[in-house]
């Protein structure tokens, strides 16, 4: 499967040509713009002119490279579950603990065994120019003006992206991007977050200006998967994005943090207040998206639960486990532990996602917001009312009822409970004897900082499944959970076994197009360019 994906990827850059120092090119080339990166199965910018929206097209086109998704059907635009692969799936979601692969490319040394395949670890930093930034791009230059609203809306997204983006890989070229220089330098990770407040503010200003004057105004309805069109969830969800992005500078500059954070949760708008408010891509009118990892864990057979989901979920007998997975074929729920060398035909028989092809894909949920408020409350900032053990318990139950795992109570009374040990169903020697924690469920205001932190972080993880991703970033942030380490790593050093993967590479495409600037970059990151590597804001 994964040779498919790299011939298709080779086959996609050639076609895209798709280096930093070209994106001034595909920005200001909007009919080859359409042409690369309109599905032609879809309305086309000439079919939308009708409505003086034709600008839509490229919210479209950015809403679907967040997190990379397809279409329904087959054909050679249905690249998007491939991408999601290699850019969510073989890094953040394995590397967390969530998830875990069970295919043995490259001989078996490859990302699960921190041997980092550069045609991998490269593509979401690749995407993130072509899918999202790309577009953003011809929205300013076409509507800034005559439709402040649009570009707005093209602001969060684009915010969205390279928040991830950036959390892979630390510094990038961000307020340069776009450039017709031949070089593009690299902006720091902390000048990149501070970019990021500042768009927000400005994006969430346009937007409450907008509603001011149009109330029940939704111009983008027939283009926007995510809210319909409606600019006060598009408030909401910014609101929520910067309380997420305060809270992971928070030990590379607590002041920065404290004051973004509050300012999000104490604005007009707030933060997500209910489940209703989850940011989610699915289905939507003509735009008929299917979930990646459905076609992933049953089509490829790639990735099972992982064996540190197993750990906690079964620890903690978490009803959960059948929302999130399938039971396996050995009985009863198995998980399959990253950094080990896979034994395919067996490890395929441990448990599926739970997923099909209409479930959304989630990019933000209501349990995160009220699990980082309760961090918030924790660290005594002003979080909208509420203790930090409230508002975890509140965190707990709305995940419950997300995942129609009913009633929280009795599992927020547990005081006893810890991850439990995991057994390796097909190999006993991948096996992990003992716990990988002691923290327990129940809330305790006697607990020390880091207790109440760890039990926090713990159910944020669980809750945010399956974006690995952001479990991933907290884990490298906080040190919570604590996840089983690979046992084969063939980082060659670079990686560390005890502290895991911190970092992706920057791109092959980029050393070969933008030396100089990627040379900036290794500056900026202040150690050498591979997975060992700490960020900015990784401090702790």
């Amino acid at each position: 499967m994964i040779k498919n994906i790299y011939r298709c990827l080779r086959i996609k850059r050639a076609m895209l040509a798709y280096s930093l120092i070209a994106i001034s090119v595909l920005v200001s080339c909007t009919k080859n713009f359409d042409a690369i990166n309109t599905d032609p199965t879809q309305v086309t910018p000439e079919m939308l002119k009708a409505d003086n929206r034709y600008i839509g097209v490229f919210i479209v086109q950015m809403e679907k490279n967040v997190f990379p998704i397809s279409n329904q059907g087959t054909g050679p635009n249905n690249f998007g579950d491939e991408m999601y692969q290699i850019t969510q799936n073989l890094t953040g979601d394995i590397f967390s603990g969530q998830q875990g692969a069970t295919g043995t490319w490259f001989g078996g040394s490859n990302n699960t065994t921190y041997n980092l395949i550069p045609s991998w670890t490269g593509a979401y930093f690749d995407r993130a120019y072509i899918g999202v930034f790309a577009a953003y791009k011809t929205i300013q230059q076409t509507v800034k003006t005559q439709a402040p609203d649009v570009y707005a809306l093209a602001q969060i997204l684009k915010v969205a992206a390279f928040q991830r983006a950036t959390d892979m890989y630390g510094p990038m070229p961000y307020t340069r991007a776009g450039s017709s220089d031949a070089t593009i330098n690299y902006d720091s990770q902390q000048v990149i977050y501070q970019s990021f407040f500042k768009e927000l503010d400005s994006a969430r200003t346009v937007l409450k200006d907008y509603l001011v004057k149009n109330p029940s105004g939704k111009p983008l309805v027939n283009y926007d998967a995510v809210y319909a069109g409606d600019y006060a969830k598009w408030i909401r969800f910014a609101n929520s994005l910067r309380l997420r992005m305060a809270m992971r500078i928070v030990y590379a500059d607590a002041a920065l943090a404290k004051t973004n954070a509050e300012d999000a949760v104490n604005d007009s708008y707030g933060v997500f207040t209910a489940n209703a408010d989850n940011a989610a891509l699915g289905t939507y009118m003509n735009y008929n998206y299917h979930n990646p990892l459905e076609v992933i864990t049953n089509s490829f057979g790639d990735v099972r639960m992982g064996a540190t989901m197993e750990c906690y979920l079964k620890g903690y007998n978490d009803p959960r486990i059948s929302s999130y997975f399938k039971a396996s074929d050995f009985g009863g729920y198995h998980g399959v532990r990253t950094g080990i060398n896979v034994d395919r035909s067996g490890y395929i028989k441990c448990s599926a996602i739970n997923v099909n092809q209409t479930t959304s894909t989630p990019w933000m949920s209501y349990p995160e917001v009220l699990f980082l408020r309760a961090e918030g409350a924790l660290r005594g900032w002003n979080m909208g009312g509420g203790s930090a053990g409230i508002l975890y318990a509140q965190g707990v139950s709305a995940s419950f009822a997300q995942n129609n795992a009913g009633d929280a109570s009795g599992y927020l009374s547990d005081a006893t409970s810890t991850p439990t040990s995991y057994t390796d169903p097909v190999n006993s020697s991948n096996s992990f004897n003992s716990n990988p924690s002691n923290i327990t469920i129940k809330w305790d205001d006697n607990a020390s900082f880091e207790q109440s932190l760890e039990r926090i972080i713990t159910q944020k993880w669980i809750a945010v499944f399956p974006d690995g991703q952001e479990a991933w970033s907290e884990f490298r942030r906080t040190g919570y959970p604590k996840i089983l380490p690979v046992l084969v790593n063939n980082s060659s050093g670079t990686i560390n076994t005890t502290t895991q993967i911190r970092r992706l590479p920057f791109t092959q495409n980029q050393y070969s197009t933008n030396p100089a600037g990627v040379a900036s970059g290794v500056a900026l990151l202040g150690g050498p360019d591979n997975g060992g590597t700490k960020l900015w804001w990784d401090k702790k």
